[in-house]
């Protein structure tokens, strides 16, 4: 289906950055789609410079500056705010300032969008309004989700033709590799893992150490990379560990479209949160997906919804299901990890019949900017 824009509009996005970079990822992500592929005018509005200074590299900690095209704001009390845009997104319910709700009237058109979630509530809750408890705004609830009655995911234009083209060509990934400074060596399969800090690490690195084939780990460091890997500590971005069948790659900080080539190039993608979860699903490659902890394990409610809906209908799903909850729950066991091995062929499968279905749906962006011009009409 076609959006219909109104190149006129401007957009303004707000961000929090709570913990790790998943906020800022996918706020950035947003922000870069909407100004090149729809040509809007949009102002990211980031209360933690430093922080997304990862993901949006040499930006400074200037009031306001232009970073691939999109107007990046630093917010804090002291944001002066002269305008309000015809489109105002605020990101995770992180909450509008105060100066800036001031100037918003009925026309501004106000969407939340919240946290990625399979459970069954979200449809139900997706598109949704309310009045602001002070201002008596209207404010619109959008749900990004895996059904085509959601908010969708976000997914540029162009990204599956490019990770087709690059699966598609050895020269490409040898580029790539190297572009890492990794000398990848020939091995039975190939890992990234990217996790929480409780994820338990050793326990998978120990298995794959004692296992039955040669296998490749490739680990962006991060803020939750162990002090110390199977005994070794004060590991750095660059070091390489070989211990029996496994040889560790430490990686630097990936940015986007680096990491999103280690996804599309590694065999089986450990990921976390919300953005490299959904940019697992892009990959078509088989993925165990670790959400945010939370009290009172509902974040395990988040990852059985998602498990019984993306792998419903297959043989394989307690299997995934096993693995799933013992990589979450910090209960993983060498049997559950070789059992999944060895069903890797026909999960493979599967996780790309299911990848091309979400494929299929409208993403995130345009289906965002649809309901807005339905809210503005």
């Amino acid at each position: 289906m076609e959006t219909v824009i109104n190149i006129h509009q401007k957009v303004d996005i707000f961000c929090k950055i709570v913990d790790n970079f998943g906020d800022i990822g996918v706020c950035w992500r947003l922000a870069k789609q909407l100004h090149q592929e729809y040509d809007l005018p949009v102002r990211l509005f980031v209360d933690n410079l430093s922080a997304a200074s990862k993901i949006l590299t040499d930006i400074t900690n200037a009031d306001e500056q232009q970073f691939d095209g999109v107007t990046i704001v630093r917010l804090d009390e002291n944001t002066v705010f002269d305008s309000v845009a015809d489109i105002v997104i605020e990101t995770f319910a992180c909450g509008l300032p105060t100066a800036y709700l001031a100037l918003m009237t009925q026309q501004n058109v106000w969407v939340n969008v919240d946290y990625l979630s399979a459970e069954s509530w979200v449809p139900e809750f997706h598109g949704l309004n309310g009045k602001h408890h002070e201002t008596k705004l209207t404010r619109h609830f959008y749900f990004p989700g895996f059904y085509d009655n959601t908010g969708g995911l976000l997914r540029e234009q162009r990204l599956i033709t490019y990770r087709d083209d690059f699966q598609a060509s050895d020269v490409m990934q040898h580029a790539f590799w190297q572009s890492l400074m990794v000398s990848a060596q020939p091995s039975d399969l190939t890992i990234s893992l990217f996790h929480y800090s409780n994820a338990p690490v050793d326990a998978l690195l120990q298995s794959l150490v004692d296992g039955e084939i040669a296998v490749q780990v490739f680990m962006p460091t991060n803020s939750h990379v162990p002090t110390s890997i199977l005994g070794y500590s004060n590991l750095v971005a660059g070091d390489c560990l070989t211990l029996g069948n496994l040889t560790l790659h430490l990686l630097p900080f990936l940015q986007q479209a680096d990491y999103d080539r280690l996804l599309w190039a590694c065999d089986v993608n450990f990921v976390r949160g919300e953005d490299s979860w959904v940019r697992a699903v892009w990959a078509g490659k088989p993925f165990i997906w670790q959400p945010y902890w939370q009290e009172d394990n509902a974040h395990l409610l988040k990852l059985n919804a998602f498990l019984t809906s993306f792998y419903q209908h297959t043989e394989l799903q307690q299997t995934l299901v096993k693995l799933h909850e013992a990589w979450s729950t910090e209960r993983f066991h060498q049997e559950v990890w070789q059992h999944y091995l060895a069903n890797l062929p026909e999960i493979a499968k599967h996780t790309q019949l299911q990848s091309r279905l979400v494929i299929d749906q409208q993403d995130l962006a345009s289906k965002l900017l649809a309901f807005c011009a339905d809210l503005a009409n």
